[in-house]
């Protein structure tokens, strides 16, 4: 199952689809399996962990759905900012890694379900790229630093 995540969520009109990967030909009307249009992400891609999809929407709610049906299984939201989300979440030893545009990133365990917000780390400067795995670190790509992280919070 595909999770397509569009539209312009930071403008009221968010869009998500679920599109089955299987089959041939013309699968337009055989392989759109759900939509929603209450949910979606402007910029930050969907994470996949487990057979969840999680979605960071711009301003910093936190879904995580049933890629089968769609449906919520929980939300919830990092602390407010007023900066936005634009780098996509990574998940990597478990841990659901989230930065936004200021410089924070945060961290939630997702072996349960629901959210909990394991640690909030200001980097001091801001970050757009998403992080990035590596054997034991994970990388962020500050605005003037490269910072190597141990995969743990």
């Amino acid at each position: 199952m595909a999770v397509i995540a569009f539209g312009r969520n930071d403008r009221g009109i968010p869009r998500l689809h679920g599109i089955r990967l299987t089959g041939g030909g013309d699968v337009t009307a055989t392989n759109h399996a759900w939509k929603r249009d209450d949910v979606g992400t402007f910029v930050p891609s969907p994470a996949a962990y487990k057979g969840r999809v999680y979605l960071v929407r711009d301003r910093g709610e936190v879904e995580c759905l049933d890629p089968a049906t769609g449906k919520t299984i929980w939300s919830d939201a990092f602390p407010k900012g007023r900066a936005s989300f634009y780098a996509s979440p990574l998940i990597a030893g478990g841990y659901f890694y989230a930065a936004r545009e200021d410089g924070v990133v945060f961290v939630v365990n997702v072996a349960g379900n629901k959210f909990e917000l394991l640690a909030e780390n200001d980097m001091n400067e801001p970050v757009i790229g998403s992080p990035e795995p590596a054997v034991n670190r994970i990388f962020l790509r500050g605005e003037k630093h490269l910072f190597g992280l141990t995969s743990s919070p």
